[in-house]
């Protein structure tokens, strides 16, 4: 094999290689692609933080994990950057919808950004749920970056064990 037909050879591996990566990434974490919007400013007077909110990523992934046990559904949503404040947590239907936004936080005035890849803007991530949920006995909780939701499942979802007797 001649040392162009093996850098086309090697070439056309990496770009299966890279295809392949980026299919499994998407079908594991495809949900969790959140798109960011940025919040235009209310007053006229720009503020400093602004053209890195416009700047910065407008995608971010906002990964979850949802885990049910027989009582109760508890998902945990990544969103690092917030304070509690900043969520605002619903469930429609059998979907968990976690809303925010999240500011710049800019301690310095002088300087320049070489690299942006934090997304900053309002967002919104909806987390399908496995079964119905009783949000009104909803427990929330958002710390070290990572907000926990413990939903208690409704009583037509969950699972009752049913005793067999035994009959002469």
């Amino acid at each position: 094999m001649s040392t162009l037909e093996q850098i086309r050879s090697n070439l056309a591996h990496a770009g299966e290689t890279l295809a392949q990566g980026w299919r499994h990434l998407w079908d594991r974490a495809g949900d969790a692609l959140t798109r960011f919007t940025p919040v235009p400013r209310r007053d006229s007077e720009q503020k400093p933080d602004e053209p890195v909110q416009q700047q910065g990523a407008r995608w971010a992934l906002l990964a979850a994990e949802v885990v049910e046990d027989p009582d109760h559904v508890e998902v945990r949503v990544e969103v690092p950057g917030l304070d509690a404040a900043d969520l605002d947590i619903s469930v429609q239907e059998q979907i968990l919808l976690v809303r925010g936004e999240k500011h710049v936080q800019r301690d310095r005035q002088q300087g320049r950004y070489y690299l942006l890849e934090r997304a900053y803007g309002a967002f919104e991530r909806a987390i399908p749920l496995p079964v119905p949920v009783d949000d009104g006995k909803a427990d929330a909780r958002y710390r070290d970056g990572v907000l926990t939701v413990r939903l208690p499942k409704a009583s037509t979802a969950r699972q009752r064990r049913i005793t067999v007797e035994e009959r002469p």
